[in-house]
């Protein structure tokens, strides 16, 4: 072994910090240093590389004060000495660019838009751009005449004015009670640059790229194309304008914007593709990136900062263009470029994959996701591991959790949950999951890609068909754009399913950077031998002059489905011919270009012969087992994953091309192994299980490792359920929480019981006081510039529960100080203990059978936050709608969920004893049922598929379930149970999305643990 080999080895097994992930640490309260620098050390404990320093909902220490920077320079300070690296972040929450607003209260410098109205006389003012006379039928317009200005519109029968009136974007407390920046505007991204990145050049000094290696960016956009949450009234009418929008345009496109207004809304005589919406947004793109994108990039530069983040919206092409025009063309100006990749579900994989492409083409080797945002308490490992693995094999090694919590104080807890951090009862266990991916990301930065194919990004097809309306927030309303997103999604699976490993390609980089070299077309350092062009209205006359000379040095180049029928986006004679648009078609195209694949996935009725041969009857590909391969010196690394995340994919055949031998890299445990293979022809083949969402990662190499354990197969000859109940201990008090009460104000009518939340609406609604929320004023601000602590009046709120024991139990509360509190009449005691976070403090009291009531009076005022209350200690929780009794916790529990078993609100660890009555070779416990984070069983986490462990020779182990914090914090009342995302308004439904009753996950061992004898296969 040579000692490149042993450093790769020893670098797998105990993997640095560099590959670790640095979480959006959410600096959201009143800051204290003691604290910070705790939780610095436990993210090093949990497995963390480093974190971004991140100002969030609920800041209550000022956004870039003395304080402020004091803080970042300390806890810079202590990232080095923990061996960790501290981010900066370039905004008070995000969209990046206004300065927590600052950077918009001169109005020159807001976000503008253009509005369509079509209304029946002409207002002439200085905001009027232009006015139009036409005929208007739908999104169809004819026979346009412009008016003159101070003209008078004479409108004939059946004709429509049109005004095109420019708009700044309006105050909003999201933006502290100003706006966003227009993004276009240099000299607004100039003073945005000096109220933030100049600041922290003057406080932190020497410190910049050190121990703060770099600066994150985060969704900064050039505004909304016609689509809801653009911040303007009525978006849909909305597109984004600039200062010099109109200027650049006839500069670079010979003629006058203002002249074509309608065409960017509407389509001139039904036209859908338009040359004029292509310029348009062309346009804003390549202000965006001269006026925001570089400048900032260039003072990263400048300072020896690394510049990461992502930019606003990566999910879709008809997301990228409402927000931006082409995602790929910003990663250029970014170092670390990145994705932001929300919600469980969220399967974009060409996001990942159109950034892996662009850092292949420009050589950057740091790719970065934002992501576990949205997913919610009940989120566990193997969620996120699921979603981490598709972006690791697509190129991810930055991996930025998205959030951990500075505190739950106030709103700051409905902060898109769950925190990952001390918050949450899993935070101990979570190296686990960092040790994976570290090991996973360490792999798949060795060596080069094997990578021959191209595939032509057809986002400008898209951009060349916006109009008014044509979507609602992301989603298409435009059913041709919803066609041509179904045609690109099929595509990638195609691809991906079949193992076929690609590029894709960004227009202007392939007119900027693209050239032929013989049969190779090159992009930057990216090298092809064959182009892909499927999905395409229009193309590029430079993509097309490329493409041509390709195919007149021998280059391959495959058009599926129909050929672009526009060449800068204009009607065009220059056809391409093309193969169906199908599946089958595509791939057997691609292979014929290619020769054979570097590696395939096959189901398990018997390995196909040859790789343009029939697939044998009941042999077929697996297509969602996606693959990526690294060619290392002589070795060959492939990484294969089921993204299948509820399905086993048995008996698997996996064949690499190539001779060898081959070692598998555990990436949970570091362990390598040598694996059974078969040589055929100039191939090895594989015969392996995927669990759900599992993944096998392979060595290739003419020499293996010495000392390696040969992995040899188990085979199963009995099994048994371990039924009946269990003994069991908890990690915490248990908890009952309190969300409901009746109150009133100055001593007027008691008000019917309540959830807290709507209370609080409710009061804040009386008082004429601004609503708390994700979008609300940060209170660092409102103490500066609102007088937000004088009382407007006095509230009264009364918490009611039932008790069948007396006990002595604990309330733990928010905010104690801002009221007078008391338990059935009397003061409880104050205590010292923790739970959860700095922000509940502690009062014993002790309960009595029957009715219990705890009162709360404050003087309310914009600073006073209602929130539940919660009693800890050693009790049962029985639930009758939203009654609840306390009782004696149960002798035993049963598989089976224990929010029916006196635990309906606990969130933490319990440990069951689980009896193991029988005996063999080799015994293995299996947990097919469990609803937590994780289990653990002596030192072995457990955090994903396959759920077991070995016991052989064991009476009886402690399986210790971890549970979320999903049945505590919540939501506790949205239907349906399970959601699609997660986010503030989440806590506050109203409707059929409302429920009084608790709407409780499923907890704890759900199914009785499974013994499994095994011996080695014969």
């Amino acid at each position: 072994m040579n000692e490149q080999d042993r450093l790769l080895i020893r670098q797998f097994h105990m993997p640095s910090a560099t590959y670790r992930g640095r979480p959006f640490w959410s600096w959201n309260g009143k800051l204290s240093g003691a604290e910070l620098h705790r939780q610095a050390r436990l993210m090093k404990q949990m497995g963390f590389g480093g974190y971004f320093m991140h100002s969030r909902v609920g800041l209550a220490t000022e956004y870039l004060g003395d304080e402020w920077f004091a803080l970042i320079n300390a806890l810079a300070d202590e990232a080095q000495n923990l061996g960790m690296d501290a981010w900066l972040y370039d905004e008070d929450r995000w969209p990046s660019g206004s300065a927590g607003g600052l950077a918009a209260r001169e109005v020159r410098y807001r976000m503008q838009g253009v509005r369509l109205t079509m209304p029946m006389t002409v207002s002439w003012n200085d905001d009027l751009l232009a006015a139009f006379v036409c005929r208007v039928d739908g999104l169809t317009f004819s026979r346009c005449r412009r008016l003159s200005p101070g003209e008078p519109a004479r409108k004939r029968s059946g004709e429509t004015i049109l005004c095109f009136t420019r708009e700044r974007m309006p105050d909003s407390d999201f933006y502290n009670g100003f706006a966003y920046i227009d993004t276009t505007n240099a000299d607004a991204t100039r003073e945005f640059i000096r109220l933030t990145h100049e600041q922290y050049r003057q406080r932190c000094g020497r410190r910049l790229g050190t121990s703060i290696p770099g600066i994150f960016t985060d969704e900064p956009h050039r505004g909304s194309i016609s689509s809801s949450h653009s911040g303007f009234k009525d978006p849909e009418q909305v597109m984004p304008w600039g200062e010099n929008l109109a200027a650049t345009f006839e500069k670079r496109f010979g003629y006058d914007l203002l002249e074509r207004l309608p065409d960017v809304f509407l389509r001139r005589e039904g036209q859908r593709i338009s040359q004029v919406k292509w310029h348009y947004v062309e346009c804003l793109q390549q202000l965006f990136l001269d006026n925001f994108m570089k400048p900032v990039y260039d003072w990263c530069q400048r300072q020896n900062v690394i510049l990461t983040g992502h930019v606003l919206h990566e999910d879709s092409l008809l997301s990228e263009v409402i927000f931006n025009g082409s995602m790929m063309r910003n990663y250029e100006f970014m170092h670390w470029p990145g994705i932001d990749i929300l919600t469980e579900g969220n399967r974009s994989y060409w996001a990942a994959k159109k950034l892996q492409s662009v850092a292949r083409q420009q050589g950057k080797t740091r790719l970065l996701s934002e992501l576990y945002g949205c997913t919610g308490w009940q989120f566990n490992f193997a969620g996120h591991k699921a979603v981490g693995d598709w972006q690791a094999l697509f190129g991810i090694n930055v991996r930025c959790h998205h959030l951990s919590w500075y505190t739950m104080q106030g709103e700051a807890k409905r902060d898109y949950p769950a925190s990952i951090l001390h918050q949450s009862a899993w935070a101990k266990e979570y190296r686990s999951v960092e040790d994976y991916f570290a090991r996973l990301g360490f792999v798949l930065q060795q060596g080069e890609p094997a990578c021959d194919l191209l595939v032509i990004n057809p986002v400008e097809s898209v951009w060349s068909q916006i109009h008014q309306g044509w979507a609602d927030f992301l989603t298409p309303r435009s059913q041709d754009v919803a066609a041509l997103e179904e045609k690109y999604r099929n595509l990638f699976h195609w691809l991906a399913g079949h193992q076929l490993d690609f590029d894709y390609a960004d227009e202007d980089h392939l007119a900027r950077f693209g050239e032929v070299t013989g049969r190779t077309l090159g992009v930057g350092k990216g090298r092809y031998r064959a182009v892909l062009v499927a999905g395409m209205e229009t193309i590029r006359a430079t993509t097309l002059d490329l493409l041509e000379k390709f195919v007149q040095q021998g280059g391959q180049v495959i058009v599926a489905g129909e050929p672009p029928a526009y060449v800068d986006a204009l009607p065009s004679p220059r056809m391409l011919s093309s193969i169906p648009f199908s599946e089958d078609a595509v791939v057997s195209a691609c292979r014929q270009a290619l020769g054979a694949p570097q590696v395939e996935v096959l189901s398990g009725a018997g390995a196909v012969r040859g790789w343009l041969a029939q697939t044998p009857e009941g042999a077929k590909a697996l297509t969602e087992v996606f693959c990526q391969v690294r060619r290392v010196g002589d070795a060959l690394f492939v990484l294969a994953l089921n993204t299948n995340r509820d399905s086993w994919k048995r008996n698997a055949t996996i064949r690499i091309r190539g001779q060898g031998m081959v070692e598998e890299w555990n990436c949970r445990t570091g362990e390598r192994s040598l694996v059974e293979f078969e040589r055929r022809n100039e191939t090895v083949e594989i015969t392996t299980d995927f669990p759900p969402g599992g993944e096998k990662l392979y060595r290739l190499v003419a020499k293996a490792g010495t000392g390696l354990r040969r992995h040899l197969p188990l085979r199963e000859i009995a099994r048994q359920d371990v039924s009946g109940s269990f003994a069991y201990r908890l990690d915490e008090p248990n908890v009952c929480v309190l969300d409901f009460a009746r109150w009133r104000m100055d001593e007027g009518a008691w008000q019917p019981c309540s959830e807290i939340l709507q209370i609080d609406k409710a009061v804040r609604q009386k008082l004429n006081l601004p609503q708390r929320g994700g979008e609300m004023v940060q209170p660092w601000f409102a103490q500066q510039h609102r007088s937000a602590t004088q009382s407007k009046a006095k509230l009264e709120l009364e918490f009611e529960f039932f008790s069948k024991i007396v006990a002595s139990v604990d309330l733990a509360l928010e905010s104690p100080e801002k009221f007078d509190v008391t338990i059935n009449g009397r003061i409880g005691k104050p205590s010292r203990k923790r739970w959860v976070d700095i922000c509940f403090k502690r009062k014993t009291m002790t309960v009595r059978k029957g009715r219990n009531l705890i009162k709360l009076t404050c003087g309310f005022h914009e600073g006073v936050d209602l929130e539940s209350l919660f009693l800890l200690g050693n009790f049962g929780v029985q639930l009758n709608g939203t009654r609840r009794t306390l009782v004696a916790l149960p002798n035993r529990l049963q598989a089976g969920s224990v929010t029916t078993q006196g635990l309906p609100f606990y969130g933490a660890g319990i440990t069951y004893r689980v009896p193991l009555p029988v005996t063999g070779p080799r015994v293995f416990l299996e947990l097919p049922g469990i609803e937590a984070a994780c289990a653990v069983v002596g030192k072995q986490v457990i955090g994903w598929q396959p759920r077991e462990v070995e016991v052989t020779g064991k009476r009886s182990v402690d399986v210790r379930v971890v549970l979320t914090r999903r049945n505590t914090f919540g939501p506790l009342h949205e239907l349906p149970l399970q959601a699609a995302a997660y986010h503030p308004g989440s806590f506050r439904t109203t409707g059929n999305s409302w429920s009084n009753d608790y709407v409780l996950y499923p907890a704890g061992l759900l199914a009785p643990p499974v013994i499994s004898i095994r011996q080695f296969s014969s």
